[in-house]
């Protein structure tokens, strides 16, 4: 499980709100609601691990490093947050079907409305303050731990939604990834 963290960890992308349906315990009554996206790809990693299929392995670990060159070269642009948000949607729904290669009936990936989610905050949304953690650990692990990670955490917590996509931005520009990354693909690749 530790392993299965750390490659969450080092996920480029920021944890995304993907609309599901839950069933309220008290009531059984299905409710609409949001799922975090780290936690569904820690679970289609487990179950790629348990499968242990060493063609299907391959052939993912080969479709995703492209999907993950696509998305970082997405991030080289103007930084739009709502154009960050769609590139980040639809990075996240190929990265969740690479893991289903001989599956033709997968299952549809929605996410909230950029509009709905864009000024939300660490106080207010459980899965901003998902974001806000994850971005303040890739933080934390680039700076090679020299500012303590809750004082890289804490003026993250102030910043709604939409501008934590444009510091995630930033921090895989500051990276140099982008300039690696641009020659592999474009966006549009992905949803082809």
């Amino acid at each position: 499980m530790e392993l299965l963290g750390s490659i969450i960890a080092a996920h480029p992308c920021p944890p995304l709100p993907l609309q599901c349906t839950r069933v309220d315990k008290r009531t059984d009554r299905s409710m609409d609601g949001f799922a975090n996206t780290h936690h569904i790809l820690m679970q289609t990693c487990m179950h790629a691990m348990r499968r242990d299929c060493g063609t299907d392995n391959v052939r993912r670990q080969h479709e995703q490093t492209r999907l993950t060159g696509v998305f970082l070269a997405a991030f080289r642009g103007p930084p739009e947050p709502e154009t960050l948000y769609t590139a980040a949607t639809v990075f996240t729904r190929a990265y969740l079907r690479s893991f289903m290669p001989d599956r033709t009936n997968v299952p549809d990936a929605r996410f909230a409305p950029f509009d709905d989610v864009a000024s939300s905050t660490y106080q207010n949304n459980p899965l901003v303050r998902a974001s806000c953690e994850h971005l303040a650990g890739l933080l934390y692990y680039d700076r090679g731990g020299e500012e303590p990670y809750d004082d890289l955490l804490a003026p993250l917590k102030r910043v709604p939604f939409s501008g934590i996509l444009t510091k995630y931005a930033e921090l895989h520009r500051a990276r140099g990834v982008l300039e690696a990354a641009e020659s592999l693909h474009n966006l549009s690749e992905i949803t082809d």
